[in-house]
């Protein structure tokens, strides 16, 4: 692949062979953002890493329930607090019958516990726990499902989120909007502390969802706008980096804070520290300012960046390229419609990009809200996966800078693919651990890695016009997935052969390695900014392994 450099370089030097600025021409906005890149500073490299910290916050929002939601076991003491229950037990401290064996049938034949929260209490559980105080530990009724549905209700709102976010994301801007949401989503947080009714946690966990990956998919789309093509793949690669992270931290508060609602403080605590440079380091992005036809906003943003380089680019003396194509163009999600019908390049790949979305978080959330199935032990399902997507980064990143975004994502869905199917055989290791456990720790690397690579893809596939809605639509097909996936994990499994679930994933797996072959390759092309320019890439474009 050529120099992106070596071309402007050439064109920025004068007849004497020095440097001189970008002074009375016509310039795109990769061009410029490939200038601030190469005259960086570590001011200008602080400002785009600051900008992976808001995934450290990621996980302890999204699996907090995991920690919040622990279960007696059949060793744990339990004892009647109730008239009722003292009546018919007694008062005394015991193990057995463990309260899920105890069941009574009404006249309409359903089976039911004998004794709820109010009756028993658990003296030897050191963390409370919402499945206690909602009485969601029995695999009696629908309790199992409801408690599933609290850990899952997170995707449903952040399926709303993002549709909205999608909006909003082209239309207000990536900056406003991620501000916006990190503040509201510290609001709802700290709501749990005075959460002691399962309908106000859905609504809760609703809220979460709703306002985390707005703020998280706000912040990629801003950082990969204004890095340039040579540094985007390492750039998104240290948001996976620093959302694996996270785990260790998810876990910390999941063990040293003894109470489920202030688990939800201490997750608030994390989310909102990492994100303050929102609100004071930041920028909004040119690009965003010129889909907008707002040219004197977007040169005052290439001014506030070019302040952290050592570039002197002469803004007001520059044509913008980008002014050109948005010319006769209103933004707006009417437009950005009719744009899916009149290019179908911009369908086609809007389609395919939402389709590999769906399936990566189906595979990964499932993994992750099932490690408490999967591993003998919670904290260390956690822990593990996250130095399973710790190394994923150093897999990833150079994987994709060595083979291109279509080849890395085509040989990571296949290998996830041969792992689902390894992870079928019901192979005892010992110690609490089989096959399937060790698998999935080995798969889960693979799927954080096609997580890194859809982020990547969509922002480079999507035009400036449409990054925000292609990302919208993508990660709340997403949601979808993610609802999906604990289900998979945690309910099906049980209720048929272990052969259907992971047999399913890996058909799955082997049909998003075929979508990303469809898809164009994009690291050797700059950012596009609008629908044509999708069109016009396709032109002449042929399919290579």
């Amino acid at each position: 692949m050529a120099d992106p450099y070596k071309k402007l370089d050439t064109e920025l030097q004068d007849q004497d062979g020095a440097k001189s600025p970008l002074v009375g021409q016509t310039r795109s906005s990769d061009d410029m953002i490939e200038e601030l890149c190469r005259k960086k500073t570590w001011k200008f490299s602080l400002m785009i890493l600051a900008m992976s910290l808001v995934w450290i916050g990621g996980p302890s929002s999204v699996y907090i329930t995991s920690f919040a939601a622990l279960t007696p076991s059949v060793n744990d003491t339990w004892r009647c607090v109730s008239e009722k229950c003292i009546g018919m037990m007694g008062n005394e401290s015991r193990t057995s019958p463990f309260p899920c064996e105890l069941t009574e049938t009404d006249e309409d034949g359903n089976v039911d516990l004998m004794f709820g929260p109010q009756d028993i209490e658990w003296p030897d559980m050191e963390h409370t726990s919402f499945a206690v105080e909602f009485d969601l530990y029995c695999d009696v009724g629908s309790r199992k499902m409801k408690k599933t549905l609290i850990s899952s209700m997170y995707f449903p709102g952040a399926l709303i989120g993002l549709m909205i976010g999608g909006y909003l994301f082209d239309n207000v801007g990536r900056r406003t909007t991620a501000g916006v949401s990190t503040f509201l989503s510290f609001l709802v947080h700290l709501s749990a502390v005075f959460c002691h009714d399962f309908n106000f946690l859905l609504a809760i966990r609703f809220g979460q969802g709703f306002l985390e990956f707005i703020t998280t998919t706000s912040i990629i789309i801003l950082q990969l706008e204004m890095v340039s093509n040579k540094y985007r793949n390492l750039i998104n690669g240290f948001g996976g980096l620093f959302w694996a992270l996270g785990y260790p931290i998810v876990s910390a508060i999941g063990y040293f804070i003894p109470s489920w609602n202030y688990m939800f403080v201490g997750s608030a605590v994390v989310g909102f520290i990492t994100r303050l440079n929102i609100y004071f380091f930041l920028r909004e992005s040119p690009r965003f300012y010129l889909i907008k036809r707002d040219v004197k906003s977007a040169k005052e943003s290439f001014k506030f960046m070019e302040s952290l380089t050592t570039a002197d680019l002469d803004l007001d003396n520059i044509k913008l390229e980008d002014e050109d194509k948005t010319e006769d163009r209103t933004q707006n999600l009417g437009q950005q419609l009719k744009d899916l019908i009149r290019y179908p390049s911009l369908l086609k790949e809007t389609l395919l990009v939402t389709f590999l979305w769906f399936c990566i978080a189906m595979f990964f959330y499932g993994f992750n809200f099932g490690w408490g199935e999967i591993v003998p032990d919670l904290y260390i399902g956690y822990v593990v996966s996250g130095c399973g997507e710790s190394i994923a980064f150093f897999v990833v990143v150079p994987l994709i800078q060595k083979t291109g975004r279509r080849r890395a994502m085509m040989i990571m869905h296949m290998v996830a693919s041969v792992i689902f199917l390894l992870a079928i055989p019901e192979v005892n290791i010992g110690g609490g651990w089989d096959l399937e456990s060790i698998c999935c720790l080995f798969g889960v690397t693979f799927v954080a890695g096609c997580f890194t690579g859809i982020y990547l893809m969509t922002g480079e596939v999507a035009p400036t016009s449409h990054r925000g809605f292609m990302y919208g639509v993508g990660s709340g097909a997403a949601r979808v997935g993610s609802f999906l996936g604990p289900y998979i994990f945690n309910n099906l499994k049980p209720v048929t052969h272990r052969a259907v679930p992971f047999g399913g994933l890996a058909l799955f797996s082997f049909m998003c390695a075929v979508a990303a072959f469809l898809l164009v390759e994009t690291g050797d092309k700059e950012m596009i900014c609008v629908a044509e320019d999708v069109e016009n890439r396709r032109k002449g474009y042929r399919y290579r392994l």
